[in-house]
């Protein structure tokens, strides 16, 4: 299938690259909501395994929401081809949360194809935007993902896990690194000349500038030096998707499915960064859409208190001041730089 002169960009070109393959369509949507790559829903001429759609994602040698202009490895999908079999390896396959199973991967063309999460479903993020939930499924999406992410940061303690290529995924502990705690001072120092930040100028005093890149630097050599916890890397209500049913026309709606999406930053890292980032978006929408605080809240306190890490551990002093740090430098890296 690999044809150097297929533009994967286009949807004319995934046409022709899937012509003549088990996953050939004449109906191609192109996904939004992504940064990195580029993201299709096809849909098969003749079903597979039953299925009649699938979701496909090529990585382009760039980022692809930049327009060429950002470069990025695309070595970056291994790792997320190889972190979405192993989760599917070692999580519990009857529980309300997963990831989707890849069906194809052809690295020399950079494309893998996955199972469809459902044409109904919408990421965590865009669902509480759109309605109110009732509390009982708020607590449940909270508490599925608290116990999904305690169980991925504490497989490390588990016999029969290797950390493998995920322990050396410097690519993903270098964009880590880089594009929160590498742009903390320039965001707040007005050198980025970010419209809402430079005027008014900040102007925060040199001491707390001080303070606030020693730790973005010490921060840094613990995200490049981390070795023991299995970590998401990229983990906001942007990438999981959760597919709600009801019982009946204009009943209450209950969770069905959650799918946790886009583990190319998988890797050894701290704990606290995954749940930090969530954290910190999901403070973003209380703020933005302050309708929707309460079951943020929900969300929120229900998955820190499912959450156990390794040993059955739940929040040491350590975990929590680097979470509550994450938040804060996720805040002031990335609120500046989205659309809201």
């Amino acid at each position: 299938m690999a044809d150097d002169s297929v533009d994967l960009t286009t949807i004319a070109g995934v046409r022709r690259y899937l012509a003549d393959t088990h996953f050939a369509s004449d109906t191609i949507t192109s996904l939004s909501g992504g940064f990195a790559n580029f993201t299709y829903r096809i849909h098969l001429n003749d079903p597979l395994e039953g299925k009649g759609s699938f979701i496909l994602k090529y990585a382009a040698p760039y980022v692809a929401a930049s327009g060429g202009t950002m470069p990025l490895a695309t070595e970056r999908q291994n790792f997320e081809v190889q972190a979405l079999r192993l989760v599917l390896k070692m999580h519990a396959h009857d529980d309300v949360i997963t990831v989707p199973a890849v069906h194809l991967f052809d690295e020399k063309a950079h494309v893998i194809i996955i199972e469809d999460c459902g044409m109904d479903t919408r990421t965590l993020k865009q669902l509480v935007i759109d309605e109110a939930l009732p509390q009982i499924v708020a607590e449940e999406i909270g508490a599925a993902i608290g116990r999904f992410l305690g169980r991925i940061h504490a497989w490390n303690k588990e016999a029969s896990f290797d950390m493998g290529m995920f322990a050396d995924n410097e690519i993903g502990k270098m964009i880590t690194s880089l594009v929160t705690y590498g742009r903390l001072i320039s965001t707040l120092s007005g050198k980025d000349n970010i419209a809402s930040l430079v005027d008014p100028v900040l102007d925060i005093p040199k001491g707390k500038l001080d303070v606030i890149s020693k730790i973005a630097e010490t921060r840094s050599y613990e995200i490049n030096s981390a070795s023991e916890s299995f970590t998401h890397g990229d983990f906001w209500p942007g990438n999981i998707m959760v597919s709600l049913r009801k019982e009946s026309e204009g009943g209450t709606p209950r969770l069905e499915k959650l799918h946790v999406l886009d583990w190319e930053l998988a890797k050894a890292g701290l704990r606290g960064l995954d749940i930090g980032q969530f954290c910190a978006e999901m403070r973003l929408l209380q703020r933005f859409y302050p309708s929707r605080h309460e079951e943020v809240s929900t969300i929120m306190r229900s998955l820190l208190s499912a959450y156990k890490g390794p040993g059955g551990s739940e929040f040491g002093e350590a975990l929590a001041r680097v979470t509550v740090a994450h938040v804060g430098a996720h805040l002031v890296a990335w609120t500046p730089r989205m659309r809201w």
